[in-house]
């Protein structure tokens, strides 16, 4: 077909040409030229000749120029600010910059940021010149970037020192300091050195180091205070650049409290906003409160006792039943004892106990969540226990039990080699189970949770089996541990100290392993910071899990923040984050102030838990601790990268270096292109047309 229409298309033509112009070659001319230029065409299909084209391109060079965004940018050095030397600059030089290449603006405070110079706030609380390095030498490969310029005043507060990553750096730096090398007169407290636990009642170093310039001879007062009052003043005279001042701090309440450490004003300072720092301090609770409730009188009550007692970390509150429902120590008032940090059960609950004892400590426990250590007697009602299980680490098979009577012996497992409960027998732990005396077993057929771990298995003689004598359990609730065993104050009594104090590690470790602080919430939420600047994203994350410790993903959260001063209520929701389970929320900025927060995560009308806590918004003045321009610090970048340091005033020096700089020339590429003429479909299509022209012209003049 397609043939056919290039014949048809040639006759047409022909008879059109020749109806309108006489021919000025003979057709016998026509015919050679027509057949040899067929002939040559037909041959390059065999022969395969190929034309070759090779084009040159020239790519400007690409700078990126990284521009300090940070706080520190807005000081002013004599009659200019920072941040307007700045913006001067890149517009007096902005056709200069376009001229050498292409530009790619970015800027950076705690993180690097495409950003273009009309877009700079010079507001960012942090400076991390390490971090603004690293990215752009990853970018580097996908950016194709020929050098990096960053304009900086050299300060940084954030990161590891920038030297090693500009070491490290694929790419030529240059640097242009920006600000006054010169130091300022002025007084800074540089930090504040300060323990981030300490116990209540207990003297806590605190530490100002405080850094002058032109103010030697001067006195200043240093004061510390807590939200509710001033606890310590002190008088400095300064005498050297440097200086400590020690505080001793007695905390008297148990929680997370800030405290604030304050120097007076002098007159002359640069600047106040870095006489000021905010700290905060988790106060503990001098001793761990362990409730004992015990059963009738037995000898394990005494060698819990007295073991206990050798410890001056644990205060213990003794309850030992006498009867039904009466207690030897007084009634059994456990609400009196809520800030207790673990409980220890002994043989309880028994079968003669009341039903309301029983329903009191249930109570009692679900709605405190303390960890619970419970040791077996010939008391234990498996019945009673049974009602008990969320608070033990084993499962009762069954209610009643053959008693291994003084046949029974400790086997140790891999697991207890390796936990934190006898880590101080490490040396000792095997030879004192080997020394143990027999013991006693009543077999309830208990059998290990699913969260649980088991320390010691029951021998019976020299024969290991699979049941239980100690387990310990973790779940999102609470920590427990159970002691199967029966007559384990034998070991207390044992003439071998090392089995004496496998007795009293074995409850003294248990006891630090239930109340050591972990977190076993399924539903957290934690502010990015405790101490966030008044300009600042106020930024929040929390992870909400389900019974089984599955992420849940698809729960709505709600975040309100309180200003304890002024009460005003701030809300907002948690947006779901990139990974399961994981929310983020955020406020753009919050006034100054002590706040506490409230969360609450709901699926539908069900509430999956609540979430409180608190935080603080400051002048933080980190940005102003140090005043003048780090030259060294933008030299060592440029050097170590293999750039070239200058000050901003010498621009057009930079520029002009710039451009004679090797790693800053325009790529030329070559691009080579081969036409093969035997692979061109024309080649055909011509061939074509040269022959249909040839046989029409032959008809048209009857030649053979």
């Amino acid at each position: 077909m397609a043939f056919s229409a290039l014949c048809s298309l040639s006759t047409c033509a022909s008879n059109f040409y020749l109806s309108q112009f006489k021919p000025v070659v003979s057709p016998k001319i026509a015919l050679t030229a027509l057949r040899a230029l067929s002939v040559f065409l037909t041959l390059s299909l065999f022969i395969e000749p190929a034309f070759t084209r090779t084009d040159t391109r020239s790519e400007r060079p690409t700078l990126a120029v990284i521009i300090d965004n940070s706080e520190s940018m807005t000081i002013q050095d004599g009659a200019v600010k920072r941040d307007s030397a700045v913006k001067i600059i890149l517009g007096q030089y902005a056709d200069e910059l376009r001229a050498i290449g292409n530009i790619k603006f970015y800027r950076f405070g705690a993180a690097l940021k495409a950003s273009l110079p009309e877009s700079l706030t010079f507001a960012e609380k942090q400076t991390n010149l390490s971090q603004a390095i690293e990215e752009i030498s990853r970018l580097k490969s996908i950016e194709k970037f020929s050098a990096a310029l960053i304009i900086s005043d050299g300060q940084f507060n954030a990161g590891e020192t920038p030297t090693y990553a500009a070491e490290r750096a694929p790419l030529p730096i240059y640097t242009a300091l920006v600000g006054d090398t010169a130091i300022k007169r002025d007084i800074a407290l540089r930090r504040v050195i300060a323990p981030e636990m300490t116990v209540v009642g207990a003297k806590t170093p605190i530490s100002a180091v405080i850094t002058q310039e032109g103010f030697r001879g001067a006195s200043l007062v240093a004061t510390l205070r807590s939200d509710k009052e001033v606890l310590e003043r002190k008088t400095l005279t300064l005498t050297s650049p440097e200086q400590t001042l020690a505080f001793e701090l007695v905390p008297k309440q148990v929680g997370e409290t800030k405290f604030q450490l304050t120097l007076s004003t002098l007159a002359g300072e640069f600047s106040t906003r870095n006489n000021t720092q905010s700290f905060f301090i988790k106060v503990q609770k001098q001793k761990k409160k362990v409730i004992v409730i015990a059963g009738l009188p037995d000898p394990e009550i005494s060698a819990v006792r007295n073991a206990l007692a050798t410890s001056n970390a644990i205060e213990t509150v003794f309850f030992t039943q006498r009867g039904s429902s009466d207690f030897i120590e007084g009634a059994l008032n456990l609400e009196q004892h809520k800030d207790a940090d673990a409980l220890v059960l002994i043989g309880f609950p028994n079968a003669i106990v009341s039903e309301g004892s029983v329903a009191r400590l249930k109570t009692f426990l679900e709605s405190t969540k303390l960890p619970v250590l419970s040791l077996m007697t010939f008391q234990s009602s498996a019945l009673r226990l049974k009602a008990f299980e969320p608070f033990l680490a084993v499962r009762i098979g069954r209610t009643t039990g053959e008693l291994l009577d003084n046949l029974a012996t400790i086997k140790l497992t891999a697991q207890a080699m390796q936990s934190s409960i006898f880590r101080p027998l490490a040396a000792t732990l095997e030879n004192s189970v080997r020394l143990a005396p027999p013991i006693s077993y009543l077999d309830f057929d208990f059998q290990l949770k699913a969260n649980a771990t088991p320390l010691w298995t029951l021998g019976i003689q020299t024969r290991a089996t699979d049941k239980i004598l100690l387990a310990i359990a973790k779940s999102t609730e609470r920590k427990t541990a159970t002691v199967t065993a029966i007559q384990l104050w034998k070991l207390w009594l044992s003439p071998e100290s090392d089995v004496r104090e496998l007795y009293r590690q074995t409850l003294l470790g248990i006891i630090e392993w239930l109340t050591a602080n972990e977190d076993l919430r399924r539903f957290r939420v934690e502010p990015a910071s405790k101490l966030f600047d008044e300009a600042e994203r106020i930024l929040f994350s929390a992870t909400l899990q389900d019974e089984a410790l599955q992420p849940i993903s698809s729960a709505a959260i709600i975040l309100n923040v309180k200003n304890k001063a002024t009460q005003e209520t701030y809300s907002t929701v948690f947006e779901p984050g990139s990974e399961a389970g994981l929310y983020n929320a955020g406020f753009d900025r919050l006034p100054a102030g002590d706040y506490t927060f409230f969360a609450e995560a709901r699926e539908g009308e069900r509430s999956l838990g609540t979430a409180t806590g608190s935080f603080s918004v400051a002048q933080t003045g980190a940005e102003f601790r140090t005043l003048h321009a780090d030259a060294a610090t933008m030299r060592s970048i440029a050097a170590q990268s293999g750039g070239k340091f200058y000050m901003i005033n010498d621009f057009a020096a930079l520029l002009a270096d710039l451009k004679r700089d090797a790693a800053f020339q325009p790529l030329e590429t070559q691009i080579v292109q081969s036409f093969e003429l035997a692979n061109l479909a024309p080649t055909l299509i011509l061939i074509i047309l040269l022959l249909s022209t040839e046989w029409l012209i032959r008809k048209l003049h009857a030649l053979p």
